[in-house]
């Protein structure tokens, strides 16, 4: 399941640096994708969100909640990470610019 989810995330991935408070971390390979119509939500910030994200990541991506980094001139903000992190790591993102 490791070499399917690496698959995944590594196909039309990007190289995002979280930003935590006034740290900058290093950049870190992720997938990022747009949540729309008939997509899954995890939290209630992005179900309300006008634009939400789906971030997946390797099992030690290090992502926390408030995270915030920029994609393509928008901003956004970390509004839930998974606990389970057996294969991957999964969070949402939300816009807040």
């Amino acid at each position: 399941m490791q070499e399917q989810a690496a698959a995944i995330r590594t196909d039309r991935s990007y190289d995002i640096s979280f930003r935590r408070g006034d740290v900058e971390l290093d950049p870190q390979e992720m997938r990022v994708e747009a949540l729309g119509r008939g997509a899954k939500f995890l939290s209630e910030a992005a179900r309300e969100a006008r634009a939400a994200c789906c971030i997946f990541g390797a099992m030690d991506l290090d992502v926390a909640l408030d995270d915030r980094f920029t994609l393509d001139n928008v901003l956004y903000r970390v509004v839930f990470v998974s606990l389970n992190r057996d294969v991957d790591t999964q969070a949402e993102a939300v816009a807040v610019e």
